[in-house]
C-alpha cells in the first residue's frame, strides 16, 4: 500500500499477513523492522477495513483472470487457496514495485525479480542462483544461467530484455529513499 504496509493473503485464502514497518530505536541510530500479523479476512481490527476491501477485490480478480485465461489448469487456482500452514510462513511478498514505458517490474521479498513486458513476454531472476527464466510471446517457459546467456551469440530477444530491467533496477537503486 501507499503507506509502505503489505498484506499478503495466505494459501488457504482465508487469512493474510499484514506487515507494517516500524521505527525502533537502537544504541546506533533508528532502524525499521517489518512487523507481521495474522488476521482473518473475517476478524480483523477496524483500521484494516479498506485494506481488507481492496485485497478480496485483488484476490477475485485474480481468480477470474486465471479462469478468462483458457491455458490455466483447474488445479491451478485451487492450489493458491489450499497451501500448508508451512508455506504460509515462507509466504513471498512484493517488497517494490514500478512501472515504466514497456514493462513492470516486480522485487519480491526473497530477492526474485520479475518483468512483465506489455507485449507479453517476461524475465524472471534469481540472484543468488544467477538463473534467468524467460517467458515467451507463446507463453513457453526457458530456464538459463545468466553467464551463458550473456556469452551466448544468440538469445538477443531475452539480452535486450535483461538489458532493459538492469536500467530499471539500476534506477531503483539510485533513487534515495524518503
Amino acid at each position: 500500500f501507499n503507506d509502505s504496509t503489505k498484506a499478503v493473503l495466505v494459501p488457504k485464502g482465508e487469512s493474510f499477513i499484514y506487515v507494517e514497518r516500524k521505527k525502533s530505536l537502537e544504541v546506533d541510530g533508528e532502524r525499521t523492522e517489518q512487523v507481521p500479523e495474522v488476521h482473518s479476512l473475517s476478524k480483523f481490527p477496524d483500521s484494516l477495513q479498506k485494506k481488507v476491501t481492496l485485497l478480496k477485490h485483488f484476490r477475485n480478480y485474480l481468480i477470474e483472470q486465471h479462469k478468462r485465461d483458457e491455458s490455466t489448469d483447474e488445479g491451478l487456482i485451487d492450489s493458491l487457496f489450499n497451501g500448508t500452514e508451512e508455506a504460509s510462513r515462507a509466504t513471498v511478498f512484493l517488497k517494490k514495485w514500478v512501472r515504466t514505458k514497456h514493462a513492470i517490474l516486480f522485487r519480491l521479498s526473497n530477492h526474485t525479480v520479475q518483468v512483465v513486458f506489455y507485449d507479453h513476454t517476461e524475465i524472471l531472476l534469481t540472484s543468488e542462483a544467477r538463473i534467468v527464466t524467460y517467458v515467451n510471446k507463446k507463453r513457453e517457459r526457458e530456464t538459463y544461467h545468466l553467464d551463458d546467456i550473456m556469452m551466448a551469440t544468440e538469445h538477443s530477444d531475452i539480452k535486450k530484455r535483461l538489458k532493459y530491467a538492469e536500467g530499471i533496477l539500476q534506477q531503483l537503486v539510485s533513487i534515495p529513499k524518503k
